[in-house]
């Protein structure tokens, strides 16, 4: 009795410890984040850590980030980074093997991250942060449009095979192209030309599945390797998807997209997807479409399937004062208890006992194609000078598919544009 009751005053004064703390996190606006929020007064009144959180969209947390973490004061305890920015930040990242053991929830095995979304958070040697989710690209395919009998016969008519989710560009071209000149879609493909991270993750897309790395680290330094022939190639193929897109589709980003795809009566044939959106497509009070979609991995290129990755890392700034109490909550949230629940409210944690648990397999069909998606994972380039990059070939990408200036002279000015960044920098 008596050493129960030690122990019982050992652990109080563990959480007392930490109680009274408040830590600053800094999210991104994300289905995945929002939904996490639901559970924070649990993770507060388990350990008596007060969470103050921030959320902002992507650019703007870098932007936050790069005003308020230096390596003597930061306004977060916890951030949030892109895998593309890791490099920029990582030398004031406190490294996870220096991170607390963990008092009322234990330290994470970084083992539980899958394979595939792990090596976001690593940097010269370095595991810097904890990968928090499972985002890369999955496909969507409308399930009551290539499952239609009448489609399909005509479509096998036409084109002399068989109707089905697309495997190949070719096969989207000949797909989207069949349902939007009958009138069926009002888009064959959904493009992306948004934000710069991600139109630079399409254009990494189309320049790996035709055969052509963007950047490689060569000599402890970022070389530009791209290959323009290949690099044309995959430019145009996607100028010719966007002849079959939906009107307006030179500045489509999520928002439209998602409207594009579930509002219109008619919507998007096919286009990828972040897993934490696929909630709201398929949330029948918002979607037309749910429950008639197919989930995939990307369609393949002449030099194979590439699955664009774009996960987040949390992170503990070195100037932190508030370490422990960061590293609980980091701790909290990738849990099992904590991913089998965002699994459940369709978001996609990075832990890999939650995305392969067989009691999900029925009612999220879209997991079976986000774990075969990462065997095609494929990183954006990463290095200090990526943002400045992203908006060379933001720029000059949309200026080549939508025809504002020929594919050549887009490629070669994101090749020039690029080597005088590089240059610059001292590469």
């Amino acid at each position: 009795m008596k050493k129960a009751y030690i122990a019982l005053v050992l652990a109080l004064a563990l959480v007392a410890g930490l109680s009274a703390q408040t830590i600053n996190v800094l999210f991104w606006d994300d289905a995945y984040p929002r939904t996490l929020m639901e559970r924070i007064p649990e993770f507060e009144k388990a350990t008596g850590i007060k969470v103050n959180f921030e959320i902002l969209q992507p650019p703007q947390v870098f932007t936050k980030t790069s005003v308020s973490v230096t390596k003597e004061r930061t306004d977060y305890d916890l951030v949030c980074v892109d895998e593309g920015n890791i490099p920029l930040f990582a030398s004031l990242m406190l490294p996870y093997d220096q991170w607390a053991p963990g008092k009322v929830f234990k330290k994470v095995d970084p083992n539980t991250v899958t394979p595939a979304m792990l090596d976001v958070a690593q940097w010269d040697g370095k595991l810097i942060g904890l990968p928090i989710n499972g985002n890369l690209y999955v496909w969507m395919t409308r399930k009551d449009l290539v499952e239609n009998p009448k489609y399909k016969a005509d479509f096998k008519a036409q084109y002399g095979y068989e109707l089905t989710v697309p495997q190949t560009f070719q096969q989207l071209l000949d797909t989207g192209s069949f349902f939007q000149k009958n009138g069926i879609v009002s888009g064959g493909f959904g493009p992306f030309n948004g934000g710069p991270a991600g139109v630079f993750g399409e254009a990494i897309f189309m320049y790996e599945s035709y055969g052509t790395h963007f950047i490689e680290w060569q000599g402890g330094k970022p070389v530009l390797v791209v290959d323009k022939a290949k690099a044309i190639q995959g430019m145009d193929v996607y100028k010719k998807l966007m002849a079959i897109s939906p009107k307006g589709a030179e500045t489509m980003a999520h928002v439209e997209r998602q409207a594009a795809f579930c509002a219109d009566p008619k919507g998007v044939f096919s286009q990828f997807i972040w897993p934490a959106q696929i909630a709201s497509y398929e949330d029948p009070d918002k979607s037309l479409v749910a429950g008639k979609i197919l989930y995939s991995a990307p369609p393949a290129g002449p030099f194979g399937r590439y699955a664009v990755r774009g996960t987040w890392a949390v992170n503990i700034p070195t100037a932190s004062k508030n370490r422990d109490a960061a590293a609980e909550f980091v701790y909290w949230w990738a849990s099992k208890d904590i991913a089998s629940w965002l699994v459940e409210k369709n978001t996609v944690p990075a832990r890999t006992d939650a995305l392969t648990d067989p009691k999900f397999a029925k009612s999220k069909p879209w997991l079976a194609a986000i774990a075969e998606s990462m065997k095609y994972a494929a990183a954006r380039p990463r290095f200090k000078e990526v943002a400045q990059v992203q908006d060379i070939v933001k720029k000059y990408w949309i200026m080549g598919i939508t025809g504002q200036m020929p594919t050549d002279q887009a490629t070669q000015k994101i090749i020039d544009e690029t080597n005088d960044v590089l240059k610059k920098a001292g590469y």
